[in-house]
């Protein structure tokens, strides 16, 4: 006997998963390397610095310590806001200060209306949006404004929550993918973990079920998108694997979803366990796989209907027994 057929879909399918999670953890480590400054300046932060730090900027952008608290002379408030809205409802609103630092001026976009001298918040480039929106228009009415400001702005209150909103995400995504590497890994170290392998022990001692299927996948029979051998149906597909005994097959349908870019097609079967075959592909391969299923068991449900789904839904121990009876007439002929 030969197990080899299901213990070889069960490594490929470790393979697989630990690709896929070994991948979304490097990529989850990259943003975290490149998020390191960010997640420094919110945790160690906001770091005091006077108008000499503020002034001797050159570069905003790769500032190592950009949350800052910088207090100023006094604080204008330049009229202009920015209203914050979630389908029509308005959820915040921010006001657009000039904290005045010696002679230039800093941009503070901040959620407090009140004015005043000192504020924390990170600095960062002027938008093109806040540059036209209020910087553009204060020089339009007062010129003498022109080279008053910093080429850059502080926003006093949204890097706090972005970022803890950011460091959480990158902290879940983190653990989420730690454990799938180690589920994966735990899967190659022993194949029994596997849902597959487990999947087997509805028919019996799984290694003896996979023998019994390996010894006869040599002469299975390729129906549809099904394969079938003297007792079993096995689905192999690339996102998924099910098998199920033909004899313990009780109800059989295509189902059809509308999707955005047409119809879907799939083969649904079940089986006396309660468990369902989903075989996805054209519509033809669909049909050549219930009909193939079909001939070979001409006394299994065939077809969808609200009764059925409820007699197997609420029922399923008689809707069992009457497809065992139909059998039993069938075989008796």
């Amino acid at each position: 006997m030969d197990s080899n057929f299901i213990t070889n879909i069960i490594r490929r399918s470790n393979r697989n998963q630990l690709i896929l999670w070994g991948i979304g953890l490097i990529l989850v480590l990259i943003g975290i390397t490149l998020s390191v400054n960010q997640f420094y300046n919110l945790l160690a932060g906001p770091f005091p610095v006077d108008t000499v730090y503020i002034e001797s900027i050159k570069d905003v952008q790769h500032l190592d310590k950009f949350y800052v608290t910088v207090k100023g002379q006094q604080t204008f408030d330049t009229g202009f806001s920015e209203t914050r809205t979630t389908y029509l409802i308005q959820t915040g609103k921010s006001y657009y200060k000039a904290l005045v630092l010696n002679d230039y001026m800093l941009l503070v976009k901040s959620d407090n209306p009140i004015n005043q001298v000192s504020y924390s918040g990170a600095l960062k480039p002027v938008p093109y949006n806040e540059q036209e929106k209020v910087l553009s228009a204060m020089i339009r009415e007062a010129p003498n404004l022109k080279d008053t400001f910093l080429p850059f702005m502080m926003e006093a209150d949204e890097f706090r929550f972005t970022s803890y909103a950011g460091l959480a995400g990158a902290a879940i995504a983190l653990i989420v993918c730690l454990w799938g590497v180690l589920r994966a890994m735990g899967r190659v170290i022993n194949h029994e973990r596997h849902p597959i392998w487990r999947e087997l022990e509805r028919f019996g001692e799984p290694a003896g079920v996979a023998d019994q299927i390996g010894s006869e996948i040599g002469t299975a029979e390729t129906v549809g998108k099904a394969q079938i051998t003297r007792n079993w149906i096995i689905a192999s597909q690339p996102a998924a694997f099910g098998v199920t005994r033909l004899k313990d097959v009780m109800w059989i349908y295509k189902k059809v979803d509308n999707g955005r870019y047409g119809k879907y097609f799939s083969a649904l079967i079940y089986d006396r366990y309660g468990k369902m075959l989903t075989l996805g592909a054209k519509e033809a391969k669909v049909d050549e796989t219930l009909r193939g299923i079909a001939q070979r068991m001409p006394w299994i449900i065939v077809g969808y209907s609200a009764n059925r789904q409820a007699a197997w839904t609420k029922d399923r121990a008689n809707f069992i027994a009457a497809v065992d009876q139909r059998k039993k007439q069938a075989q008796s002929n």
